[in-house]
């Protein structure tokens, strides 16, 4: 069995777990005051909802005081603001969904085209070294992976786009129409909300399992340690993205 030493993370620990947990803390508070939105249909609620989650994501950069973090935070508060104001509030919650499996979609593809690095090889380099990339199968192995996450997110946002036109309530729904009818039972807006998100540990969880057997030559770390590594490194992995968006031409 070949063994691949993990190159140890270039933040202080400190720093990396205090972001992590920022993180986990800002989705865990998104959830639960979208969760509650959702039920009460509280448009309020879901701007707060998403407003949480902004500040989340963007908190790497917001303990930087970049100006570019905070101004983007200063403009999602205004704008989902003024969504509540209007009584809109809901329907940027229900919109968010869509938006994040698209851009991951483009995400994940934009990394297949000629002359760049798969996502899922980089996420391997970040996590457990170059090394690792040069193992037999393993960088085919990753530009399958990055193929198969590109079109389950295009497929998702195709049907939370579906739920969200077409649910009762929806912006094209007609009262009474038969799409309206199709998607009336409430699961499909859990959906829309919670196992869209979901879905996506569960296919961690099942390539995890997968992976073991078809790289089964390979040591791999348990599944909570490559999960940790994952939350730990994930500021690396945006840096690195951010420096390739500002190398790219214009």
């Amino acid at each position: 069995m070949i063994s691949v030493s993990v190159p140890a993370s270039a933040d202080p620990p400190t720093s990396s777990t205090r972001r992590s947990r920022l993180l986990v803390a800002g989705v865990v508070a998104y959830f639960a005051l979208a969760t509650f939105a959702s039920s009460s249909r509280r448009g309020g609620i879901a701007a707060l909802a998403l407003f949480v989650l902004v500040g989340a994501v963007l908190s790497p950069a917001l303990r930087r005081h970049s100006r570019t973090a905070w101004l983007a935070w200063a403009c999602a508060g205004g704008a989902l603001g003024l969504l509540a104001a209007h009584g809109e509030g809901m329907l940027a919650l229900d919109a968010l969904p869509i938006l994040v499996n698209a851009a991951l979609c483009a995400l994940f593809a934009s990394t297949l085209a000629r002359g760049r690095e798969p996502l899922i090889a980089r996420f391997i380099a970040i996590i457990e070294g170059r090394e690792r990339l040069a193992l037999p199968r393993v960088a085919a192995y990753a530009r399958c992976l990055t193929w198969t996450w590109a079109l389950l997110l295009g497929l998702q946002a195709c049907v939370l786009a579906l739920i969200f036109c077409c649910a009762p309530g929806g912006v094209f729904a007609a009262p009474g129409g038969p799409l309206a009818a199709t998607f009336a039972a409430p699961g499909w807006r859990m959906y829309l909300h919670v196992g869209s998100y979901a879905l996506v540990p569960l296919v961690l969880v099942l390539e995890y399992a997968y992976r073991r057997w078809h790289l089964r030559g390979i040591e791999h770390p348990s599944l909570p340690r490559f999960v940790a590594r994952v939350v730990q490194r994930w500021p690396a992995l945006l840096r690195s993205l951010a420096d390739d968006a500002a190398r790219s031409p214009r």
